[in-house]
């Protein structure tokens, strides 16, 4: 065989391997796999995410609600009750540090004043009068002596894929945060048993 006919061949075969079509769909999924993945995870992420943002909002209006419709002075063992209610419509992997505090305004003192306030785990101190500027920012105009009752849930979250996604934002492990304020419902205000509520 001479060196035209080996090249003639060569080229015949080349030319034959580039119109051959065949595993051409498993070569494109081998390309394509790594975004479906990418897609995949990050609509579980960003799934996840929101589905804790709503639950924990939800829970911490439940519980804000609950406590803004006493009709006569709250006790330790239902504050208590109220952090056993957030963490169960939370479940249990997902840990809740809850503050519930009644706060009122003063206008010859011209500040937010502290009647009770108590929290679910030691990490998160009650709030004071002293310490009120911290949520300041969430809390409406109010004439003198009205008060209201403020929910702060904080929810630990842990995305379930946490690597980084083409073309999407980064879902990070975070606490999130939610800070309900609510008016009483049948109360000027909401005192609790055996704490002044001046």
């Amino acid at each position: 065989m001479t060196m035209g006919n080996l090249i003639q061949k060569l080229k015949t075969s080349l030319r034959r391997f580039s119109r051959n079509e065949d595993g051409l769909a498993s070569a494109e999924m081998i390309m394509m796999l790594p975004f479906y993945m990418f897609c995949i995870l990050g609509t579980f992420t960003f799934w996840d995410a929101y589905d804790v943002v709503n639950r924990s909002q939800k829970a911490a209006y439940s519980v804000s609600d609950l406590v803004t419709r006493k009709q006569d002075t709250v006790t330790e063992a239902y504050v208590e009750g109220m952090f056993n209610t957030m963490q169960y419509m939370m479940g249990p992997t997902l840990p809740v540090r809850t503050r519930i505090t009644s706060v009122f305004y003063s206008q010859t003192r011209n500040r937010y004043e502290v009647l009770w306030s108590r929290s679910s785990v030691p990490t998160v101190p009650p709030l004071t009068t002293d310490t009120i500027p911290s949520i300041q920012s969430h809390l409406p105009q109010m004439y003198d002596g009205d008060a209201l009752i403020v929910v702060e849930a904080n929810v630990d979250f842990v995305p379930i894929f946490g690597a980084e996604i083409i073309a999407m934002t980064r879902v990070d492990a975070g606490t999130m945060r939610h800070v309900i304020v609510t008016r009483p419902r049948f109360l000027p205000k909401i005192c609790m048993q055996g704490v002044a509520c001046g």
